[in-house]
């Protein structure tokens, strides 16, 4: 018994010996900012420094299906594609960031004023040595400093998973604010560089995943919507941008379709007309494609009133009735 009563009490007069030692601090620290003028002169400082209040981080995370497209979109393009697709935003975030900067330097000036001031203390009022309450009063100064955000960082991590699991890849890109402000002005000009744009490129045609691919296909009905040639017929088929990417399309369900390999050779990157592109499609709402084989829905009239139908009955007995 008396084992165990000696390491107990040595355990009280511990926990009392830092009990009694968090007190002085908060004691001390609290005499030492009541009666601090420099303190004060910060506070008040800080409350007419205008920082802005802007974001530190960026991050896209990227994951592939398909590992031709993951291997040949550069992380840094993937970048570059949010920050072109974001023009406005990003110009005024580097806009904020350099006035934080400015601020920042004024606000540093100001500060350099204030812990190079004299200040009035009566030590032996206070009860507190001088050392000590200057020790303390600069651990408080530089809590209260405002720290603004005038560096920033763009992350993008890229995924590749293999369909059955067995292939994890993984691509990572770390750029700061000076990579992403050039980037930011390469992406601005109206005539973009031939690297930049390959890259854009990649970025958009990436878009089209395997599984995404396989939607068009099965909208479509396998067969290419120009010359009706299909799958079945041997035909070699392409998922093809109705608005190439050269002149802005982007790879979007409407914006994509079936074609075979002659037709899409033929194409290039021509525009067509609405009335030139007969696609399943032709513009249809998502709302409007069978969710049963992806055929257009048409509006036909039945025994209690009109509905949409599959454009591909009797095969598709797929119906949907009005709003």
């Amino acid at each position: 018994m008396e084992r165990l009563i000696l390491p107990l009490i040595l355990l009280l007069i511990g926990a009392s010996a830092a009990v009694f030692v968090t007190f002085r601090e908060k004691k001390l620290n609290t005499v030492v900012e009541a009666s601090s003028e420099k303190i004060d002169q910060l506070k008040m400082l800080n409350e007419r420094i205008g920082f802005l209040n802007i974001q530190p981080e960026f991050y896209v995370y990227k994951v592939y299906d398909n590992k031709s497209n993951f291997n040949r979109i550069d992380p840094a393009y993937l970048m570059a594609a949010e920050l072109r697709n974001n023009i406005g935003f990003f110009t005024m975030y580097f806009e904020q960031l350099q006035q934080n900067r400015n601020t920042l330097q004024q606000y540093e000036a100001k500060t350099q004023e204030i812990l190079a001031g004299y200040s009035a203390v009566d030590y032996e009022k206070l009860k507190i040595k001088e050392s000590e309450y200057k020790r303390r009063e600069e651990k408080l100064l530089n809590k209260h400093r405002i720290i603004p955000v005038t560096n920033c960082a763009f992350h993008v991590v890229m995924n590749y998973s293999s369909p059955k699991g067995r292939v994890q890849l993984t691509k990572n890109g770390l750029y700061g604010p000076d990579d992403m402000f050039a980037c930011l002005e390469s992406v601005s000009r109206s005539h973009l560089d031939k690297s930049t744009y390959n890259g854009l490129a990649a970025v958009e045609r990436g878009e089209v995943s395997d599984s995404l691919r396989y939607d068009i296909l099965r909208r479509d009905n396998f067969t290419c919507v120009l010359c009706g040639a299909s799958a079945r017929q041997g035909a070699r088929l392409h998922v093809d941008h109705i608005v190439p990417i050269a002149k802005g399309g982007k790879s979007v369900p409407s914006n994509l379709r079936t074609l075979c390999e002659r037709c899409n050779i033929g194409k290039l990157d021509k525009i067509e007309t609405v009335s030139e592109t007969k696609t399943a499609m032709d513009h249809t709402p998502d709302d409007l494609v069978c969710s049963w084989c992806g055929g257009k829905l048409v509006l036909r009239k039945g025994k209690y009133g009109d509905f949409y139908g599959c454009s591909n009955f009797p095969t598709c007995k797929f119906t949907k009735k009005l709003p």
